[in-house]
């Protein structure tokens, strides 16, 4: 699969010790288990067995069925409403919007199950796995698709199945070895007692569209001093441990609370700590190839392969995107849809409305500034929508698709405003070059505004933000329409209650011509060309027009 290209890369690991296939998520403590049974396989319908395990530091985690959200069976896992224990939601996804809750699933949660020392695991029994509303897997084959995704955050604590979740910060997909979580022996009340074999040696294998790697991972060691793993609470003290621990010694610290950067974003709720992304640590856990608490035997401290060129440089772009925080990344997503608010909700419809309406001196410029700032501003906003619609590998929907018609057609529109504006100031009338500006920028500015709510809703937006959106624009949208439709009729008025026919010299219908573009809107040009007339004393028939 793609994901594995770009860096988001799951690990399926086989344990000596049991028939469990393991998947843990780059960079995060978020790890899935896998366990089916011989009698699955060879009937091609049963149960299997699978665990979801977080920190508490997640709002939720949901772990899917499918190559993607549309059609996946999916299951989310959150805090109970006392916090002391798990709700699974079975749900269906429907796209890119908050899956429905199944209420034909079959499944139970058991016993494992629960919160203890900040992390949330639920152990999972699942009886229709094998085929479901919009898809099905066949267990028997050698391999399979899966996805993942999560929220960080407060623990969401809600015992409904049916709870309202918001966006995930981060999902993907994945290749499942299913050869190696097939057991003939299954303990059904609790299948993942045993573990996954720890203090043995591990094999991670990673398939996908890239090279498939191998590499032979052992436990990290802990007689060196060094930490295997991230506090799961806030620690209050500086650590005592050694240099080797750093790739560069360790850092100066303040002995109070080395543990944040200043904004309370430590390591283990998803920010950025003092020595994020630097130590080894950080390194053995997520970066070598190998699951947490584990590092490559021989000591490569990566599994990463070779690929193309352009593999590489797509593949740097999403671990940008993997190295940002939950914050950053909805503090991108909230600057792309501020910056796209502006243009379609302000400023386009006002340069819209004020060349309909208004009339004063050097308006054309002004509404041509106005229009060509906006579109510098929505330049902005696409970069930064692009780039993440591409990471969380959303291109394919409603919103983006529209995104990208907008950012092409209103290329055009500039130069199709000055090709309508020398024409008008030469003829006096409306050509192609005017329908085809007033009708792409008509027809942008109100498909933008909607795009707005489509955005919001693919973000799982609060119902706040929503509500005022939908005000907003649709009084900004009625506004326009009205100006539109006025501007239009007071056009047509005008050109009916023309007087009589009249005959003026070329240089001065030319003056007044010129004196009229530049004061106001086409709209307000009184003058429309109607070629040369049959009365002349000298055979030539000054220019003929009505106002």
């Amino acid at each position: 699969m793609k994901a594995f290209a770009v860096g988001a890369t799951a690990f399926s690991l086989a344990s000596t010790a049991s028939a469990v296939a393991t998947s843990s998520v780059p960079n995060t403590d978020i790890n899935f288990q896998l366990s089916i049974p011989e009698t699955t396989v060879s009937s091609g319908n049963g149960d299997i067995f699978f665990q979801i395990s977080a920190p508490t530091t997640y709002s939720w985690v949901a772990l899917g069925q499918g190559n993607g959200m549309s059609g996946s069976n999916m299951f989310v896992v959150y805090t109970s409403a006392d916090g002391n224990n798990v709700t699974v939601s079975p749900r269906l996804g429907t796209g890119h919007v908050m899956p429905e809750y199944n209420s034909n699933a079959d499944i139970s949660v058991l016993e494992g199950s629960g919160v203890s020392n900040g992390v949330m695991t639920a152990n999972v029994r699942c009886g229709s796995c094998s085929s479901w509303d919009g898809g099905s897997m066949d267990f028997s084959s050698s391999s399979s698709n899966w996805i993942y995704g999560y929220r960080s955050g407060s623990p969401l604590e809600s015992d409904s199945v049916e709870e309202s979740i918001s966006q995930h910060n981060d999902a993907n997909g994945f290749t499942w070895d299913l050869s190696v979580a097939r057991t003939s022996d299954v303990d059904a009340s609790d299948p993942f007692a045993s573990g996954s074999g720890s203090g043995e040696s591990i094999t991670t294998t990673a398939t996908g569209s890239s090279p498939t790697t191998s590499i032979s991972c052992t436990p990290i060691s802990s007689t060196s001093g060094c930490p295997t793993a991230w506090p799961t609470e806030r620690p209050n003290g500086r650590p005592d441990w050694p240099s080797s621990c750093f790739d560069d010694g360790p850092p100066a610290w303040a002995t109070d609370a080395p543990w944040n950067d200043g904004n309370g974003d430590g390591p283990w709720n998803g920010g950025h700590g003092p020595w994020d992304h630097s130590d080894k640590l950080r390194r053995r856990q997520s970066d070598n190839g190998c699951p947490a608490g584990y590092e490559p035997a021989d000591g490569s401290g990566s599994s990463s392969s070779s690929g193309s060129g352009s593999s590489a440089s797509f593949g740097n772009n999403a671990n940008a995107f993997r190295s940002m925080s939950p914050e950053q990344r909805e503090k991108m997503v909230t600057a792309h849809g501020a910056l796209a608010a502006l243009v379609f909700v302000a400023l386009f419809p006002i340069g819209g409305i004020l060349v309909r309406l208004a009339s004063f001196t050097g308006l054309v410029w002004v509404h041509a500034a106005l229009q060509l700032v906006a579109y510098a501003i929505y330049i902005a906003a696409f970069g930064i929508g692009i780039w993440l619609a591409s990471n969380m590998r959303l291109l394919s929907n409603a919103h983006p698709v529209i995104g990208i018609i907008l950012f092409i057609i209103l290329f055009a529109q500039p130069i199709l405003g000055l090709i309508h504006h020398r024409v008008f100031k030469q003829t006096g009338y409306r050509t192609w070059s005017s329908y085809f500006h007033l009708t792409i920028g008509r027809v942008a500015i109100l498909l933008g505004i909607i795009n707005g709510g489509l955005g919001l809703r693919l973000a799982n937006a609060e119902q706040a933000p929503i509500i005022a959106y939908a005000v907003i624009a649709a009084v900004v949208g009625a506004t326009y329409i009205a100006a539109i439709v006025f501007g239009e009729l007071k056009r047509k008025r005008r050109v009916q209650n023309q007087p009589p026919t009249y005959h003026r010299s070329q240089k001065d219908l030319g003056h007044e011509m010129q004196s009229h573009s530049d004061s106001s809107s086409e709209d307000q040009q009184p003058m429309e060309w109607y070629g040369p007339s049959d009365e002349s004393s000298n055979g030539r028939a000054p220019p003929h027009y009505r106002s």
